[in-house]
């Protein structure tokens, strides 16, 4: 199995066509590496909470295709997009490779920015100085979210992920 989604190729074709100067500067090494750091922030996007609703996550459909043993959670047997159209369980949907792609130009540009380290102890709420104050959003819980909200990524993710609740057990003994 790769250790990203896509290929260096189509990663080098789809900025190519969007005129990014970073990515086509940089080393084929950083590009790869940018892309597996990227691959496994799209793969995060499963188990990521709904906003607004008691306990609901993200997951994508279906099983992986190769089982346990599989890195990455594409390809996957059983899926079936937002509309309704099955995804072949030996392909990878080109949505998935442009969101790694997406992910990618970030990671190159600030190498850890998907996915950067978080101390809840050193969260700035609000700071004053002199005669100003500035008060910062954070959730209701006082924790922010560090993971970071990447409009194209998803925008791109979102036919392919399904919302999973946690179900009402009724047990009848």
């Amino acid at each position: 199995m790769p250790d990203f989604y896509g290929t260096l190729a189509g990663a080098d074709a789809y900025w190519a066509a969007r005129g990014n100067a970073a990515w086509a500067a940089a080393a084929d090494a950083d590009k790869q590496a940018a892309l597996v750091r990227a691959s496994w922030y799209v793969d995060g996007m499963i188990g990521m909470p709904v906003p607004n609703t008691a306990g609901c996550s993200y997951a994508f459909p279906g099983k992986k295709s190769g089982g346990y043993e599989q890195e990455l959670q594409w390809p996957r047997a059983g899926a079936v997009d937002r509309m309704g159209d099955p995804v072949p369980s030996d392909a990878v949907p080109r949505a998935i490779e442009y969101a790694a792609y997406e992910g990618a130009v970030r990671e190159l540009v600030e190498p850890g920015s998907l996915n950067p380290d978080f101390v809840p102890s050193q969260v700035v709420q609000r700071e004053k100085v002199g005669p100003l104050e500035q008060e910062f959003a954070v959730a209701k819980n006082g924790n922010p979210s560090i993971r970071p909200v990447i409009g194209a990524i998803d925008s791109l993710l979102y036919p392919l992920l399904i919302v999973r609740c946690p179900g009402i057990g009724v047990r009848v003994v």
